[in-house]
């Protein structure tokens, strides 16, 4: 059974990238990490760095104010 932490790290990092519209080797390439650490994060097995997902929530952000302009 995985830590509550890991689950819900792993569900917003899901959001993210559906939000993002990205696959999994691009939000590896982004993070700097291999597209099976997406997976494990994602699976919840592995602990989700917080720096990623602050990366990631970034680059929303940037996006979302990209389609504004």
């Amino acid at each position: 059974m995985c830590p509550r932490p890991l689950k819900s790290d792993a569900n917003r990092l899901n959001r993210l990238l559906w939000e993002l519209n990205f696959v999994n080797i691009e939000a590896a390439e982004i993070c700097g990490v291999s597209e099976r650490t997406i997976y494990n994060w994602l699976s919840g097995t592995s602990k989700i760095h917080p720096s990623a997902l602050k990366l990631l929530e970034l680059t929303l952000r940037l996006q979302q104010s990209a389609v504004k302009v």
